[in-house]
């Protein structure tokens, strides 16, 4: 690998996670102003709303990082439709 991309690299990986940081003070934000008026529950620290936040997206399956390679859809003819059952 040259230079470039090792930088690239770096820069991808630093800007992952300030994303991820700033996702989980959202989160951390809002479960802390709701759960603990609402329902009694404990405020969170940043690194359990992390935690939450890493089980929910293994949980739920969100944000994959391998697309499915699109399914052909089959459709019947216009006029197969059309054609009433006797």
């Amino acid at each position: 690998m040259d230079t470039p991309t090792l930088v690239g690299a770096a820069m991808g990986i630093l800007i992952g996670l300030v994303i991820l940081a700033i996702f989980t003070v959202i989160f951390r934000w809002l479960w802390n102003t709701t759960m603990p008026d609402v329902f009694g529950m404990k405020a969170l620290t940043f690194w359990q709303a992390l935690k939450i936040l890493i089980l929910a997206g293994i949980l739920f399956g969100g944000h994959r990082a391998v697309i499915d390679a699109p399914q052909e859809i089959t459709q019947e003819p216009a006029a197969a439709a059309a054609v009433p059952a006797k």
